[in-house]
């Protein structure tokens, strides 16, 4: 419920558990771009790998949506870039 809160709390509209595991999982978040910028910068490292985990989804997949995220959105966070270093390297 804390991810929820975090990720939610800025935006009139609210993600869902189960539309923010699938869009990590797919790597899909045109439609969630915000949401997904913002579980990846402001919720703490230990919860977003643990959401990750009781939702089935591998660093590979992780790596992957926040590449994507990137990507559209300029947002970052270093600290998952060097705890994904061989799945999602700074440079790419």
């Amino acid at each position: 419920m804390l991810i929820l809160a975090t990720v939610n709390a800025p935006y009139k509209r609210n993600i869902g558990s189960a539309m923010l595991q699938a869009c990590l999982a797919e790597a899909r978040i045109d439609e969630w771009q915000v949401h997904v910028a913002t579980f990846f910068t402001d919720v703490s490292m230990n919860a977003m790998l643990g959401f990750a985990d009781a939702h089935g989804i591998s660093r590979h997949q992780l790596a992957e949506s926040y590449r994507t995220m990137r990507a559209a959105t300029g947002e970052r966070n270093p600290r998952l870039e060097a705890e994904l270093a061989e799945l999602a390297p700074a440079s790419r």
